[in-house]
């Protein structure tokens, strides 16, 4: 993770970070004994994520260092950072960018994980990591999903959807038609909704919007986003899950 936030916006999140009341932990996961994506499904939930961007989370992390608290990269010296840096444990919280987050911090799990609780406005923007952007975390969301259903008090079962659109519809990295490709879903597919966004206005369709479904699509093994406009639901999906 290797974006910079703004100096006076660093600081801010420094202090709600580390001086706020820490969120209570789960019961059942009041120890910090799992490992893997269950691990960060613990302390990402300690930290104060929840439902959808819970699952968001534990994905990045996957995605990032697989979710091992030791884990580090060595950036070479660029602009911003002329001396290089090191991206720091399970969220991969950059030195350079990141200053206030100590490395004592940044290798401890719950400290790393809330670290990320801020500088991602609460689970509500994950553009700073380099694997959000490119789509790599979805990858790893049935398993972040399946971790989070593991916590007590964790994530709830998405709803459905039908594909309207015929012979199918492309699922995308991210929501909008210049992401990356993430595969598709067949006209008349049932795909689980996760969780809604919004992205590129699509104009085309059954009810014109910018809103983008994340899916998965159990028959073409498709995990992205899809636009809304090509899904039927009982009711408006705004309605029926969070957002991503």
């Amino acid at each position: 993770m290797r974006a910079r936030l703004l100096a006076a916006l660093a600081v801010l999140l420094a202090a709600v970070a580390f001086t706020a009341t820490p969120a209570q932990a789960s019961p059942a996961r009041a120890g910090l004994t799992a490992t893997g994506a269950d691990l960060c499904a613990q302390v990402g939930y300690n930290a104060g994520f929840r439902g959808n961007p819970l699952v968001t989370a534990v994905a990045v992390a996957m995605a990032e260092s697989r979710c091992n608290p030791s884990a580090y990269a060595y950036n070479g010296a660029s602009g911003d950072c002329p001396s290089g840096s090191t991206d720091r444990g399970l969220w991969q919280i950059n030195n350079c960018y990141h200053p206030t987050v100590s490395d004592t911090c940044a290798y401890d799990p719950q400290c790393n994980a809330n670290a990320a609780y801020s500088i991602s406005g609460a689970g509500s923007s994950w553009t700073q990591w380099t694997t959000y952007r490119t789509g790599d975390y979805l990858t790893w969301w049935s398993t972040a999903q399946a971790a989070v259903n593991r916590l007590s008090g964790g994530g709830g079962p998405a709803v459905t959807g039908t594909i309207l659109a015929s012979p199918y519809l492309n699922v995308r990295a991210g929501p909008g038609t210049a992401y990356g490709s993430a595969g598709h879903a067949n006209y008349g597919d049932t795909v689980t909704i996760s969780c809604y966004t919004y992205g590129e206005y699509v104009s085309g369709g059954y009810w014109p919007s910018s809103t983008w479904d994340r899916i998965t699509d159990p028959n073409t093994g498709a995990t992205g986003y899809a636009a809304d406009t090509w899904i039927n639901t009982t009711n408006d999906v705004k309605t029926m899950v969070g957002p991503c």
